[in-house]
């Protein structure tokens, strides 16, 4: 049986950017597992415990990421938590998108995970090449 970093490894491989948003991964992963699938708090705390393979970009950094519109109710603006891969991507492409991914991957590395400036640009980055 393939544990969570494995599943979450091949789906970023074949993945046409290095990086998927944390729903459409956990998404991507119940459509491959047969079984009981974890809660994705978990899945995110599996794949956070590899920091070998996976780097996880969350834009919303600081005290207001608990900001509530209502008392009890969701926040008001939350963009999602995103799943960069960290392995090159081994499949075959063309070079300007193999270039173009490894230079995100590459900028993923670097950036600086405690500014929020800093991960919604590279947010910008990825998104616009999708």
């Amino acid at each position: 049986m393939k544990t969570i970093p494995d599943l979450a490894r091949e789906i970023l491989s074949r993945s046409p950017t290095p990086a998927l948003p944390l729903p459409g991964l956990v998404e991507a992963i119940e459509e491959e597992t047969t079984g009981h699938l974890p809660s994705p708090a978990r899945i995110l705390t599996e794949i956070r415990s590899r920091p070998d393979l996976f780097r996880v970009l969350d834009p919303v950094i600081g005290p207001w990421r608990r900001a509530k519109a209502e008392p009890g109710g969701p926040p008001p603006w939350s963009p999602a938590t995103w799943v960069l891969g960290l392995d090159p991507n081994t499949r075959a492409s063309s070079p300007v998108s193999a270039r173009t991914s490894e230079s995100l991957r590459c900028l993923g590395r670097r950036v600086d995970e405690n500014s929020a400036m800093a991960v919604a640009r590279w947010l910008l980055l990825i998104q616009r090449c999708t």
